[in-house]
């Protein structure tokens, strides 16, 4: 509305002028003062770690859509006013659910908001933060950082900005005792190579480091610590939010993540070896291991019978990703036998149960998978249709309850698997692998990983 009337009045003034300068070239009209359009700047980063997707909502509307955990938009550029946002999370099935607000704010011309929603929705902490500061120029040559620090499951911690390499043993942090949903000023320092280590307070144990960071001139980031969902020890990762979004800044150590499953029906029990080195030995068919951590890049995984060693019947180079979690199968028969690499998503949702189904069973085929509220799929269409060896469903998000699961060869309805009933927790992970019986063939089963118990 504002726009459309500083238009109208700009308009009228002009004809207003032409009018006089028919009649008198000598007068001169000048048109009234037009107040300058100011806007205002803000930006969201969802730093909830068990909650949902989410929208964020303007004035009623979806401005942002389908914002997952550890993202963030970069600044959005508004008239300044008032208006009405809210955070409005995605729940199984595609419904929503209003969790933050909408709360009315006063956004002012030439500031930049940085709106974080925090805490967790399992305890009810889960809330907006909002940082604000003037949007204005910094010194030349110079970088300029704002700490938050935003994981729950972290204590007040010490932060340490120094040269690469430096020993902090001596040195008092540059910030110390930050508790959760604590934040720093503006720190403007000089461009060029840090390192920046957290400690419990008190502590000079590193529980996260990253490493070199090289900072050109104009740097502009807000570093907030989250809780790491992916892999490594660290119980936080950093997230350096700038004017255009976020990236993540992972602890040096964190690395990949691979477990070990057995799924091979006919093979005997089986030593794993990674880079020439025996991590695992007797692994029995169905069994998992537990997670291994290993370094990102290139390693080579072998699979060796255990009454055989050195006789690899598996040998795969494998790179893996930073950050990355990992399930290495072992699958087929022996006379086939094969490696199937899948990455795994750890990250549990407060609102919802997630599921997910491989299949592993040479004698199966392609199937069906019927995922139903009862025992009778007669009149159900399957959830996923032709599902091949080797291939997986990826986590499903479903409401909490009973479920029962069903897998058939492919246009039939006759179970090769189940009808398995399923008692489904929010805020769980649920893995079921299809494989074969021991030695090959009927009657089908499952392995099951992660969080998921049967009796």
């Amino acid at each position: 509305m504002k726009r459309i009337t500083q238009a109208l009045l700009l308009s009228l003034s002009a004809v207003f002028l032409v009018a006089c300068d028919d009649d008198d070239d000598d007068i001169v009209v000048t048109p009234p003062p037009v107040n300058p359009v100011t806007n205002t700047y803000v930006r969201v980063l969802h730093a909830s770690p068990d909650a949902p997707m989410v929208n964020i909502t303007v004035d009623g509307a979806n401005a942002l859509e389908m914002v997952d955990y550890m993202d963030a938009s970069g600044f959005l550029e508004l008239e300044a006013g008032m208006y009405s946002i809210g955070v409005d999370a995605i729940l199984p099935g595609g419904d929503t659910t209003t969790v933050i607000g909408p709360a009315d704010l006063d956004l002012s011309g030439d500031i930049e908001y940085s709106v974080v929603a925090l805490g967790k929705v399992a305890d009810g902490t889960l809330e907006p933060l909002i940082l604000m500061r003037d949007k204005a120029e910094f010194g030349a040559g110079n970088i300029q950082l704002q700490v938050l620090h935003a994981s729950p499951d972290a204590p007040a911690v010490d932060i340490y900005l120094t040269e690469p390499m430096a020993d902090i043993s001596m040195m008092e942090p540059a910030l110390a005792a930050v508790p959760f949903k604590g934040f720093s000023d503006l720190i403007e320092v000089a461009a060029g190579d840090y390192q920046v280590r957290v400690t419990p307070t008190g502590d000079k144990t590193v529980v996260f480091d990253t490493g070199g960071l090289s900072l050109p001139a104009g740097t502009d980031l807000t570093l907030v610590a989250v809780n790491n969902t992916l892999t490594g020890e660290s119980p936080i990762n950093v997230m350096a939010w700038a004017a255009d979004g976020a990236s993540i800044i992972a602890d040096v150590n964190a690395g990949s993540e691979v477990r070990v499953v057995h799924a091979s029906p006919d093979a005997p029990p089986v030593n794993i070896v990674v880079d020439g080195d025996t991590v695992l030995m007797d692994v029995p068919y169905t069994a998992a291991s537990g997670y291994l951590g290993l370094t990102a890049g290139d390693h080579n995984i072998q699979v060796e019978p255990s009454s055989n060693p050195g006789m690899a019947v598996i040998d795969a180079d494998v790179t893996l990703e930073a950050l990355t979690a990992y399930t290495v199968l072992a699958i087929n028969n022996v006379a086939e036998i094969a490696p199937w690499i899948v990455m795994d998503e750890r990250r549990r949702i407060a609102t919802a149960a997630q599921l997910r189904l491989l299949h592993a069973s040479p004698a199966a085929g392609n199937v069906d998978i019927y995922v139903t509220a009862d025992m009778d799929i007669s009149d159900d269409m399957p959830a996923f249709t032709d599902v091949p060896i080797m291939a997986e469903t990826g986590l499903v998000q479903l409401a909490a309850g009973t479920y029962y699961v069903t897998v058939t060869p492919t246009g039939t309805t006759e179970p090769a698997i189940g009808p398995l009933m399923l008692e489904l927790e929010a805020n769980m992970i649920y893995t079921a692998i299809a494989r074969d019986m021991m030695g090959g063939g009927g009657p089908l089963g499952v392995i099951v990983l992660d969080d998921f118990l049967m009796e």
